[in-house]
């Protein structure tokens, strides 16, 4: 409702085509019962894109191009997504939900097993047989995570967003609407990224790079030499924790390295080395560190 009016103001002639504009903020929802942390709540943040074309083909190119940038994001976040054909509801015929497999999930979805197409529950008309081969399907519980889809001409119309085409004939926009929920983004990875310990934070989104953990000594000359290098590194540097809590702490947060400096380290001018996805421990020389944390 507020794309559309603004798309009417830089957009009269077939020339100005395409338009491509997004815009991330906190949005909104009547929720009847919020849960599950970030999964379900009333107020959200919300990553909106719109594209405006003079026809259906150019859309439909966009589309696909939008359907692969997903794809590739969800990738480096580490979510073992799956492109899942949905209704479109009052919107489109059909649209395309990012789904990503997690046994916490609300959501189900019929993958098969052979090709790997992929319908939610509200729209397939088959479980047990997928549409596209008739090879048999496979039940998986899910969490959404974005949402495509072609718009048909609602808003259009309701808000007159036409333009003048090469023989000066106006035209309504032919549009397509590209969601993706970055706090549920964030909630999911938790859902899918953890252990018994706490969680465990994709690379591409950890809010540090690196855990630099002191124990009984003074480890702030390494930290800022860190900070210098442009390293993100969140420094436990606490008086009166007891190794046990500051590790289970570090394992709760979830950064994906952990480096402990010890009297024990420094005796042999080394650094205790951790990734929070494995168990083993590595002693690395102190000027090596930037190193292994870039």
């Amino acid at each position: 409702e507020i794309i559309y009016p603004l798309a009417s103001h830089f957009l009269n002639s077939y020339k100005d085509l395409p338009i491509k504009v997004y815009q991330i903020q906190t949005k909104f929802r009547d929720e009847k019962r919020p849960k599950a942390g970030l999964l379900r709540t009333r107020e959200f943040r919300m990553k909106d894109f719109y594209s405006f074309h003079q026809n259906d083909d150019d859309r439909n190119k966009f589309y696909e191009t939008m359907k692969n940038a997903y794809l590739r994001t969800f990738k480096r976040l580490g979510l073992p997504v799956i492109a899942v054909e949905a209704s479109g509801g009052t919107f489109s015929d059909l649209s395309l939900e990012f789904q990503a497999t997690a046994s916490s999930g609300e959501d189900t979805v019929f993958a098969c097993r052979k090709c790997g197409f992929a319908q939610n529950r509200e729209i397939t008309e088959n479980s047990a047989k997928c549409p596209k081969c008739g090879a048999e399907t496979e039940e998986i519980k899910t969490i959404e995570v974005g949402n495509i889809f072609p718009l048909k001409e609602k808003f259009a119309k309701d808000f007159g967003l036409k333009f003048k085409d090469s023989k000066g004939k106006e035209t309504l926009v032919f549009a397509g609407c590209y969601g993706l929920g970055t706090s549920r983004v964030m909630g999911t990875i938790v859902e899918t990224s953890h252990d018994q310990k706490g969680m465990i934070w994709p690379e591409a989104v950890a809010p540090f790079s690196a855990h630099l953990i002191e124990l009984g000594i003074d480890a702030s000359k390494i930290y800022d030499d860190l900070v210098a290098e442009g390293a993100e590194v969140l420094y436990d540097d606490r008086a009166g924790q007891s190794a046990g809590e500051k590790f289970a702490d570090a394992d709760l947060i979830g950064i994906p390295l952990r480096i402990v400096i010890s009297e024990k380290t420094l005796k042999s001018d080394s650094a205790e080395l951790k990734r929070r996805s494995e168990e083993k421990t590595t002693l690395i020389k102190i000027k090596d560190i930037i190193k292994h944390v870039e």
